[in-house]
């Protein structure tokens, strides 16, 4: 499963925020696809693969221990069998 996470900085603790995603250790069963830095709001974005919905459960609550973030379930544009 594709799941994509926006991430806000606490006020004032942008860099010290960084700093501490450039540090996360993944658990297993996650893979990060992307990690980018974003101008303006939100501050970051993670794209990940989650083996199950557990695993990504975990490493969204260990994101949001330390981040305001909000977490998407992703699919390629190709699945939204609607739009054919």
């Amino acid at each position: 499963m594709l799941l994509v996470t926006t991430i806000t900085a606490m006020d004032g603790k942008f860099e010290e925020t960084i700093r501490a995603l450039k540090r996360l250790k993944v658990p297993e069963g996650i893979k990060v696809r992307e990690f980018l830095g974003l101008f303006g709001e939100p501050d970051a974005m993670i794209i990940f693969e989650a083996s199950d919905e557990k695993k990504a459960v975990e490493f969204v609550c260990l994101l949001g221990s330390q981040v305001m973030c909000k977490t998407s379930l992703a699919f390629p544009i190709d699945e939204f069998k609607w739009t054919k």
